[in-house]
């Protein structure tokens, strides 16, 4: 049991480490959190960075496109190769310059056949082709007109240079081709490989934002478990501030005897309606000075401003009666003030459960049925019988016990207080 001196030494230290406790606990979350902040932000300012790689890639690739198309001057649209639709994912060109190359290629096609040479894969080849095949004609009119007979003769040499050079033609046109098939195959590989690192980007960004959504979400279960414990300690530092309004010193007490004398069964008290008092309050009487109780007091009408009671159980009525002066002492009564009770525990006869509840209610407290916030005084009975009904179970191992220890509420046994209840 909390006994008035030791609430009263404790509460400002108690209340003091409560502070500190919070104070640590709140830096060490700021600590936390700031150091995840700052890891989260590396990661974006990393994120961002190769994206404007990847953006400054992107630019230079449309810029390599609309040169390339104001070359040739065939513009168009790209919708990618026939039965690969599935691989682009939905997605489309729209660089400035673009060109279908099924068009370019019917261009190529037109001016073979009306030049009247080999279909090409280029148009390097094309051109070398046109070039060519325009020369050696202008060769063979100027050879026909200048020197027709020379012609005739040097028809072989004709012929053979001929082939050398479509032999070279051919060769170059090939090496074209392979050299146009790699940079076709570099710029799929680089548009793969850009693909792909946007794709780790935007996975490596999501699982940060995924982080970062866990991280709040812990962050705000710590938050409502801090401000689960907060209320618990506000809680208990309200039943205690309310528990100190009701104690006194030890050596203060409720009241005093107003008039008295020897032989009389009755005197007057100054406690009533005004200080909350009950009829049939009990109160042990002390001298003035102090020392050992006299004797008790129980209240049998209530005035105002005084009560009248009635004297019993003095251990000397002639030479240490109640006198003026004498003091009275109730540890379950504080003047003007109702408290809120709790039984906890087996009350047996005399003192069962429901007379002694009656009893502290017409005494004016406030008697609950269940253990909870607001509770001010526990009265302690003996053991309850447990679950099997083949013995006793601790009364502090029940879970009432241990809530009002959190709550730190005041304990008090039935035996201490048996003198002051009168069934």
């Amino acid at each position: 049991m909390h006994n008035r001196q030791t609430g009263a030494a404790h509460v400002p230290i108690m209340f003091f480490l409560i502070l500190l406790v919070m104070f640590l606990v709140a830096l060490g979350f700021a600590y936390v959190q700031q150091t995840r902040n700052t890891e989260v932000l590396k990661s974006r300012d990393l994120a961002l960075a190769e994206t404007k790689v990847l953006q400054e890639k992107d630019v230079l690739v449309r810029h390599y496109v609309a040169d390339i198309g104001k070359v040739i001057g065939k513009p168009g649209k790209y919708n990618g190769r026939k039965g690969s639709v599935a691989l682009y994912g939905g997605h489309t060109l729209d660089y400035p310059g673009l060109m279908n190359p099924d068009d370019v290629q019917g261009v190529m096609d037109g001016a073979t056949k009306n030049a009247k040479i080999s279909a090409t894969s280029s148009l390097e080849t094309l051109l070398g082709s046109l070039i060519t095949t325009l020369n050696a004609r202008g060769q063979r009119v100027d050879d026909v007109t200048l020197e027709k007979d020379k012609a005739l003769a040097d028809k072989l040499t004709g012929d053979t240079r001929y082939g050398e050079t479509a032999t070279a033609a051919s060769t170059a046109a090939s090496d074209n081709s392979t050299n146009l098939e790699q940079a076709r195959a570099d710029f799929e590989a680089a548009k793969n490989e850009r693909d792909r690192r946007i794709s780790a980007l935007n996975e490596n960004l999501n699982s940060k934002v995924d982080e970062l959504t866990t991280t709040k979400e812990e962050a705000l279960a710590r938050e409502k478990d801090l401000k689960g414990q907060i209320g618990l300690l506000k809680t208990q530092l309200s039943a205690l501030s309310e528990r100190m309004a009701m104690h006194q010193p030890p050596n203060v007490a409720d009241g005093a005897v107003l008039s008295a004398k020897n032989g009389i069964s009755t005197a007057f008290i100054n406690l009533g309606r005004k200080d909350l008092l009950q009829r049939g309050t009990v109160f042990r009487v002390k001298a003035s000075n102090g020392g050992a109780v006299k004797g008790y007091c129980e209240v049998i009408r209530i005035e105002d401003v005084r009560a009248e009671v009635r004297l019993y159980n003095f251990s000397d009525p002639i030479a240490n009666y109640a006198t003026e002066g004498d003091l009275l002492f109730n540890d379950l009564y504080t003047p003007r003030v109702t408290r809120t009770m709790f039984l906890m525990g087996r009350f047996s006869a005399p003192y069962g459960k429901e007379p002694l509840t009656n009893l502290l209610r017409r005494l004016g407290n406030r008697v609950v049925t269940k253990m909870g916030p607001g509770v001010d005084t526990v009265v302690l009975g003996n053991d309850p019988v447990n679950d099997a009904g083949d013995g006793f179970a601790s009364v502090q191992d029940s879970p009432e016990f241990k809530m009002a220890n959190e709550l730190r509420v005041e304990f008090t046994y039935l035996a201490k207080i048996a003198d002051l209840i009168k069934l």
